[in-house]
């Protein structure tokens, strides 16, 4: 009896029956606070086919008269450890002065390789965010691991330069586990076109030698993407 229970149980997790939650497909909210639009990975407004990509392009929302020319949101399958979200070439347009927009990309069910069960915090997070924006915009990036804070990055262009910045947080990480960047720019007296890059990766707990390669690796990252934002 305790054989057939126990084929019955692996039987009923491949098909899902009893499971507490379903994994659900990355997706990607853009909301101004009137108007909300959540495009989904392969949904019928991806306007990219490939699994783990979403992207849409011109859209309008609210009285802000805000337009996004383009945005692109990037996860899992197609990225690879360590890198878990990214937030990439998003473009867009404020032709009146006042009110926010915010951008919220979300993936489930993912599972970080290699975590070690007897350190603690056992993962590392490294976000960063590189914005061109108009004086006076503000930006924050913000991390949710599991619908929880993780960390925060946030700024105010000085200038038409607007600015970039890196932060690493340490934490305890559970597979399998949500992870959300929310992107909110709040904008100021100017109008304009404003863009920015987005990321976080995550990795285990590593030996001290190792995170002084990654931080440089991040370093220099930092300094591409500003060279290619003033090319």
């Amino acid at each position: 009896m305790e054989r057939v229970a126990a084929i019955l149980a692996g039987v009923m997790l491949l098909m899902g029956i009893g499971s507490t939650a379903q994994a659900l497909p990355m997706s990607l909210t853009v909301t101004d606070g009137i108007t909300t639009q959540t495009v989904v990975d392969g949904g019928a407004t991806d306007a990219d086919p490939t699994s783990g990509v979403i992207s849409f392009y011109n859209l309008v929302l609210g009285t802000y008269s805000i337009t996004v020319n383009s945005a692109t949101g990037v996860g899992h399958p197609f990225l690879l450890w360590p890198e878990a979200l990214h937030l990439n070439g998003v473009e867009l347009k404020s032709t009146t002065t006042g009110g926010f927009l915010k951008f919220i990309l979300s993936d489930s069910n993912l599972s970080l390789p290699q975590l070690d069960p007897t350190v603690s915090p056992n993962a590392v997070a490294t976000y960063s965010i590189n914005t061109f924006t108009q004086n006076g915009n503000t930006i924050t990036n913000t991390i949710l691991y599991n619908d929880k804070e993780l960390g925060v990055l946030s700024g105010t262009a000085a200038g038409d330069l607007g600015f970039n910045d890196t932060a690493t947080t340490y934490f305890d990480l559970i597979n399998p586990f949500t992870l959300s960047e929310i992107v909110t720019i709040n904008f100021g007296s100017t109008r304009g076109m404003s863009s920015f890059d987005a990321g976080v990766s995550i990795i285990p707990t590593p030996e001290p030698g190792t995170m002084v390669l990654l931080g440089a690796g991040f370093l220099g990252l930092a300094i591409y993407c500003k060279r290619r934002k003033n090319i």
